[in-house]
């Protein structure tokens, strides 16, 4: 009996350390996987930075663009006033008055250039701060730093405010976000020569969701992009002309950042990028 006791003591004993060693494997397994885990959200949300920074490399480009283009005309205007000026005194017609009018004209360009510079140096500082703001707010600042280009395409640019609603997130992320979209619009009715270029901005309220709908006559997007339209490096431009960047980074801050939705699709005669963010209440 003595021994039985024993044997069965032994047996709960082995049996114990049998389950006390699975369950020590169990948990450095688990531990294992949660680290691994961890690893590959760190590298993710690495590539995700590195995407987002080469982004907007790519967007410092462009804004370099728009900056010489928007100066275009005030440098040739400022030239054709020193010219004026100079012709002026050669007809001994530079009095004071006649001289003040012509520097007055020349200091009104220099603000205007000012105010461009001052523009886009606001839209490219850093910026992590959290804050509510309204879709019309985001979108204005957004089209003063596009309206020349697509003014001098002569494209028409239509805005319709149905409802305006507050959102909450990383004003300048989201300002950027409407830049490609503004840009992608452009580009796209420029390549496809669109003989009356329309972009048709729609900002109203579905479901206590916030709304913003940017929509072109370009002719849509093919069946066989649908699938790539979002994904990093794809483009449908010639390597020295885009990146591939723009689209991915919009949905990524407007879904990652702001946890919201970016969706497309071929709407009447172009297509449509529609927005949809949680909408809040105007802040006291």
């Amino acid at each position: 009996m003595f021994e039985y006791t024993l044997i069965v003591i032994f047996s709960i004993i082995i049996l114990l350390m049998y389950l006390s060693s699975k369950k020590r494997d169990r948990f450095d397994y688990n531990r294992k996987l949660e680290l691994d885990v961890k690893k590959q959200l760190l590298e993710l949300r690495q590539k995700d930075k590195l995407l987002i920074a080469q982004s907007k490399l790519a967007a410092v480009g462009e804004t370099l663009a728009h900056i010489a283009h928007q100066w275009k005309q005030p440098l040739s205007q400022i030239n054709s006033v020193v010219l004026n000026i100079e012709a002026d005194f050669e007809d001994k017609k530079l009095n004071r008055e006649v001289l003040e009018e012509h520097l007055n004209e020349i200091e009104k360009m220099t603000f205007y250039m000012s105010d461009t510079i001052e523009s886009f140096n606001t839209y490219l500082q850093p910026s992590e701060s959290v804050e509510y703001f309204s879709m019309k707010e985001a979108f204005d600042t957004s089209f003063e730093l596009v309206y020349k280009l697509l003014e001098s395409r002569r494209i028409e640019c239509k805005l319709e405010i149905i409802e305006d609603t507050f959102v909450k997130g990383i004003k300048k992320e989201f300002v950027q976000a409407l830049l490609v979209l503004l840009n992608n619009a452009k580009d796209v009715l420029i390549e496809q020569k669109i003989k009356y270029p329309k972009i048709h901005i729609m900002i109203h309220n579905v479901d206590n969701k916030a709304v913003f709908d940017i929509s072109d006559n370009g002719g849509g997007i093919k069946d066989e992009y649908f699938d790539k339209i979002f994904d990093p490096y794809f483009t449908t431009k010639p390597h020295s002309q885009g990146t591939g960047h723009g689209l991915c980074m919009a949905k990524m801050i407007i879904e990652k950042s702001m946890h919201g939705t970016l969706n497309v699709e071929n709407h009447v005669n172009g297509a449509k990028f529609s927005i949809l963010l949680t909408a809040e209440k105007e802040p006291n």
